[in-house]
């Protein structure tokens, strides 16, 4: 009992650590990815304090299983905590959006975990009421394995190999849970009226939860300095060029219309495109082309890029 009591402790001393610097980023930065990966590492730490309560406390544990048994509610609680929180981190970490799908899959998984409750007390009963959580963690795991493929060219190499890693992770473990799961509740547990003996942890699960855990604190210790020194040498760059861009225009007069114009004409769009772009008509747009040339003394479209570098790289020569 000493062992598994030093194991609790140390579980939850980990995902502490995890969850203080998440939120500490949060606070820092104000990014929705740390918020959700704070949560979802809340949902960890409630699980375990409940479990742990679970093996040490004969009278919670009897309680507990018996409400597990009827009414699953604080389970259900966390299980969609952690699903919810573990999607949405998996999300934002390719900073992306739900999808349709998303949310079909966690209304489906509250409904089955609504319903199953309501079967007759059974290993059977429990086991399906578990199954669909690691089918869900390997919906998740397959959804961050594709936006890891989708975004591979537009994403940081950080990002991208968190996500692959994540997602093989992901499928594993679900897995792998089943399997115990499996060998558990119908060779472990008891369910009986007269006798109710439940193993309420899964070694899998906690292997996984750690591995999560740690691959947050490794990336804090070795990659979010990096990433928030590339993020700010980008915000820089990007401020830079905008202040080039609005010099040049103000050095050629362009008004607001050109200036919304010349730099759709910088990305190579055509007539055309601008006015579907702009909502704008395809004579109004010419008109603006034309003004553009005349102030820039050009002919040609071509030539506008390379003006437009050529006075950039002057303006920086002389900035230094």
């Amino acid at each position: 009992m000493i062992i598994v009591f030093i194991y609790n402790i140390l579980l939850i001393v980990l995902y502490t650590i995890a969850l203080s610097l998440t939120m500490n980023a949060y606070l820092k930065e104000k990014k929705k990815f740390f918020l959700a990966l704070s949560c979802y590492l809340l949902f960890y730490i409630l699980d375990n304090i409940i479990i742990y309560m679970t093996e040490f406390l004969n009278n919670f544990a009897l309680q507990y299983n018996e409400a597990f048994m009827n009414v699953p509610a604080a389970k259900t609680f966390i299980f969609m905590g952690n699903a919810i929180f573990f999607l949405l981190s998996v999300v934002l970490l390719a900073d992306q959006k739900f999808h349709s799908l998303d949310y079909i899959t966690l209304v489906l998984l509250l409904m089955w975990m609504l319903f199953i409750p309501l079967m007759a007390n059974s290993a059977l009963k429990v086991w399906l009421y578990y199954l669909p959580n690691q089918l869900f963690s390997f919906y998740v795991g397959m959804r961050a394995l594709n936006l890891a493929k989708k975004f591979q060219h537009k994403t940081s190499e950080v990002t991208y190999l968190y996500l692959k890693r994540i997602g093989i992770l992901a499928i594993i473990f679900s897995i792998a849970i089943i399997l115990e799961d499996s060998y558990v509740i119908f060779n472990v547990d008891q369910y009986s009226s007269l006798t109710l003996k439940i193993y309420n942890r899964n070694v899998c699960e906690d292997i996984f939860s750690i591995i999560i855990s740690s691959f947050v604190i490794y990336f804090f210790i070795h990659n979010y300095q990096l990433s928030s020194s590339f993020n700010e040498q980008a915000k820089t760059k990007e401020q830079k060029e905008a202040a080039h861009f609005q010099a040049f225009c103000q050095n050629y007069q362009f008004t607001q219309r050109e200036q919304d114009i010349f730099k759709l004409l910088l990305q190579n769009k055509q007539n055309q495109e601008i006015a579907d772009e702009l909502y704008l008509s395809l004579g109004t747009v010419k008109a603006h082309v034309h003004n553009i040339f005349v102030k820039l003394s050009i002919k040609k479209r071509t030539q506008i890029r390379t003006l437009y570098e050529q006075e950039i790289e002057e303006a920086n020569h002389f900035s230094y």
